[in-house]
């Protein structure tokens, strides 16, 4: 069908684009600030439609019980506040679009590493290969700009973000299906929301230059990438297979590198190009294959 073809190109271009959007509104603002301005308004859309729903279902959806906020409130903290909060700012230290989804998208490779550890699972020899690849991609990458072109301290934030997202991730896996999912996002909105509160008010001055482009970054990554890319998502995984939309995750570090060159010139070397791809293709192998091999 049709939407099978348009659905996953609308949402790899939506999802990429949100590394080079953001990229252009922390150039107008401090990243902390933007992302606290980002997730207040998202916190009062999904508030408005909670309200929505109520109305037209006579109901509204479940909110947990005061015991059950603390686990989605973390799942925001990590993977709203911190994670994007490291990843903006890195950003921000002029780390490339590029550089930081392919640090990011390298999470399935860390959530994998750690369930060896933690869980006892057993890796099949192809998700064994995967992670090699992987990691051979993300070298092939940075090895060319080792030579003083990226920021250490942003480098050093966008992996602690890579941290947090598989933190968060393997959480919210734990808690997903015990909470209704327009309530979690709201929680976690909030969360986020407050995070970035305290952040501005204690570390970072909040500063904002309300140009047009800091306009138009912040509607984009509130309309088009916190609701619009993340609606499709629900979509997908609804009429599709888990694996099949989460290999659509894959192709995220080599679109924002083309976007990213395209926008703002970032290199794209013929040797960074078959990184990228070096390092999707060792992503999706770990992932699809996720399934714990018998010991």
């Amino acid at each position: 069908m049709l939407y099978r073809i348009i659905l996953p190109l609308v949402f790899v271009g939506l999802w990429s684009s949100a590394f080079v959007t953001a990229k252009v509104g922390v150039q107008y603002a401090t990243p902390f600030a933007m992302l606290m301005l980002r997730f207040g308004i998202v916190s009062v859309l999904f508030g408005m439609i909670m309200l929505a729903v109520r109305h037209w279902r006579k109901a509204a959806p479940p909110l947990p019980p005061p015991q059950g906020i603390l686990l989605p409130a973390l799942v925001g903290l990590l993977l709203h506040g911190i994670y994007l909060g490291s990843v903006f700012f890195a950003l921000s230290q002029g780390l490339p679009a590029g550089i930081s989804a392919l640090i990011v998208s390298l999470q399935p490779l860390l959530a994998s590493g750690l369930a060896i550890i933690l869980f006892d699972e057993t890796l099949r020899p192809v998700q064994i290969l995967g992670m090699l690849a992987g990691i051979i991609g993300a070298v092939l990458v940075l090895l060319p700009k080792m030579a003083g072109a990226l920021p250490v301290i942003g480098l050093v934030s966008v992996t602690i973000g890579l941290g947090a997202v598989t933190a968060g991730t393997l959480l919210q896996k734990k808690i997903g299906g015990k909470i209704d999912l327009l309530a979690g996002n709201l929680i976690q909105s909030l969360a986020a929301t407050a995070f970035f509160l305290v952040i501005c008010g204690t570390v970072e001055p909040p500063e904002i230059d309300w140009q047009p482009p800091f306009l138009l970054a912040l509607g984009w990554l509130v309309l088009m990438v916190s609701m619009g890319a993340y609606l499709i998502l629900m979509v997908m995984i609804r009429r599709d297979s888990m694996a099949a939309v989460s290999s659509l995750m894959f192709l995220v570090p080599p679109v924002t590198a083309i976007i990213a060159a395209i926008g703002f010139d970032e290199p794209l070397t013929p040797l960074g190009i078959i990184g990228f791809c070096v390092t999707s293709a060792g992503v999706y192998l770990v992932t699809r294959y996720s399934s714990p091999a018998t010991p």
